[in-house]
């Protein structure tokens, strides 16, 4: 969900948005005014100012805006829920500030769920290229004519249709998102064009440092299971057919399990009717969809593995492990933890490996967590000749984690960001409500958010260490590393035992 950025002259601190599941966090330096913020929502602020020194070596930040020292208190306005005959749980909160409403339906759909790769993405994204009524032109024009937005796509878990647009056309929003929804008609010319975009996308893609990294590590965590599908090759890609995607769509676009959002200038009083007309021929399937088992653990065992990359200038490095599932609790002790191992740019990792050393433009940690097992780790593109020493510098600050209590000052900032942090993603009623969907989502109860600060504050240092010898601990964690192998190996292979990996082949798991 995006939400609206605003700059102000008045600082509290550099805040960072609360990690979410994604693969490659960014630094963000915003300065938010709390007036503003707090006319958004409830957010009281105690505490004396001081200027401070940084607790990293070597940096001193001089005229530092003062920040307060006490976390910040939220209170979080609730959505109100009810059922569809059908059996969609509807989730509405309503602000009347804009007159703009949003839709937003999610069917356990995703890619998961398929019995052939890459047919459940491609599903979700023929919804938009034309249906029993209407060609794809057609559906564009339509929605340009009134300066809507509607949109579908999917994920691992779920497939979503959105739609947005001024109040006034909240009639025709709910029919575009149910003609693409009941009549899909999968064009097959639409179908090819999709396939030959994929496929000629796939040589780049499998010459991509990343790419190669994110599917490495998809074997070794995940491999043999829905959860470590390598990317699609151009047979696989050519294998799916529209009758695949016909058998998906009745099979998984269902109530079964569905949720819908919707935020904005909305009348309670007539939207459940609306609703329940619009969504009348919807009936649910036999059964609700479920993922695939999914017990995964960490490894116990540190390996290092080598993709030759010949000519590459960088080393692409990546620290992993797995880690936690989002309703562990262990995950708010590992989001602060995170935040201080390299969730910014103000992070250890950041500090040495880039300020200090000069090894990479960024060096960064992220955490991931989901319905099933996700992972911990840190990364950063370095230059060829200088990775064995970065890669002792990362081993250096794991070590730091787990070994020595992170001083009280650096840990307060660290729970100061990313509770201001996610204050922000509070911005609007669809910032809101997207927070309340992931806590559907992932099982967790609907006051979660209201108490996430204090969980926060409550995570003292000991904490911080427990989790790092956990998750991150030296001689648990996995190195995947994409270069030169003649220029990097006998480097790498100091700090533990390493296997080359060709692109295309399993890694020994």
């Amino acid at each position: 969900m995006r939400s609206l950025r605003m700059r102000f002259t008045m600082c509290w601190g550099s805040l960072c948005p609360l990690p979410r599941v994604c693969h490659k966090p960014r630094p963000q330096h915003i300065r938010p005014s709390l007036l503003v913020i707090a006319a958004v929502l409830p957010i009281l602020v105690y505490a004396q100012d001081t200027p401070g020194v940084s607790d990293q070596p070597g940096a001193v930040i001089k005229g530092k805006a003062p920040v307060a020292k006490e976390i910040l208190k939220v209170k979080i306005p609730k959505a109100k829920s009810f059922r569809l005959e059908n059996g969609v749980t509807v989730y509405v909160l309503e602000d009347h500030k804009v007159p703009v409403v949003r839709f937003n339906l999610q069917m356990r759909a995703g890619s998961l769920f398929e019995n052939k790769p890459g047919v459940a993405g491609m599903t979700a994204s023929q919804l938009d290229e034309g249906t029993t009524t209407k060609t794809y032109m057609q559906l564009a024009e339509d929605t340009e004519n009134i300066g809507a937005n509607v949109n579908a796509g999917s994920g691992n878990e779920n497939a979503n249709i959105s739609a947005a647009g001024l109040t006034e056309y909240t009639d025709t929003l709910l029919a575009m998102m149910t003609d693409r929804l009941f009549h899909p008609a999968f064009p097959q010319d639409r179908l090819d064009r999709a396939k030959f975009q994929q496929k000629s996308g796939l040589a780049q893609m499998r010459t991509n440092p990343q790419m190669l990294i994110g599917q490495l590590s998809n074997k070794l965590f995940y491999g043999g299971t829905p959860y470590g599908r390598p990317v699609p090759t151009a047979e696989s890609i050519d294998a799916i057919t529209r009758d695949d995607l016909m058998a998906f769509h009745k099979a998984y676009f269902t109530p079964n399990g569905a949720i819908m959002g919707i935020s904005g200038d909305i009348d309670m009083k007539t939207l459940k009717s609306k609703l329940e007309a619009a969504f009348a021929g919807w009936k649910p399937g036999p059964t609700t969809a479920k993922l695939p088992p999914a017990n995964f653990k960490p490894k116990e065992q540190g390996k290092i593995y080598l993709i030759d990359r010949p000519g590459s200038a960088q080393t692409v490095l990546q620290f992993s492990n797995l880690a936690v599932k989002r309703n562990d609790p262990d995950y708010i002790a590992l989001v602060v933890a995170n935040r201080i191992l390299g969730g910014g740019s103000s992070g250890r990792l950041f500090q040495n490996i880039r300020e200090q050393k000069g090894y990479t433009y960024g060096a960064y940690s992220s955490l991931t967590a989901n319905e099933w097992t996700g992972s911990w780790g840190a990364s950063a593109s370095v230059r060829t000749e200088v990775t064995e020493p970065a890669v002792g510098e990362f081993y250096k600050e794991f070590d730091r984690l787990q070994d020595t209590p992170v001083p009280p000052s650096e840990l307060g900032a660290a729970k100061r960001s990313l509770v201001g942090g996610f204050a922000l993603t509070l911005e609007s009623a669809e910032g809101i409500l997207g927070r309340t969907l992931e806590l559907v989502q992932n099982g967790l109860p609907l006051d979660y958010w209201d108490t996430y600060p204090s969980r926060i504050e409550k995570v003292t240092a000991a904490d911080i260490q427990r989790v790092a010898r956990k998750y991150l601990g030296k001689n648990r964690i996995q190195l995947m590393a994409v270069g030169e192998r003649k220029q990097i190996e006998s480097g790498l292979r100091k700090y533990g035992p390493l296997e080359i990996v060709q692109p295309d082949q399993p890694a020994t798991r």
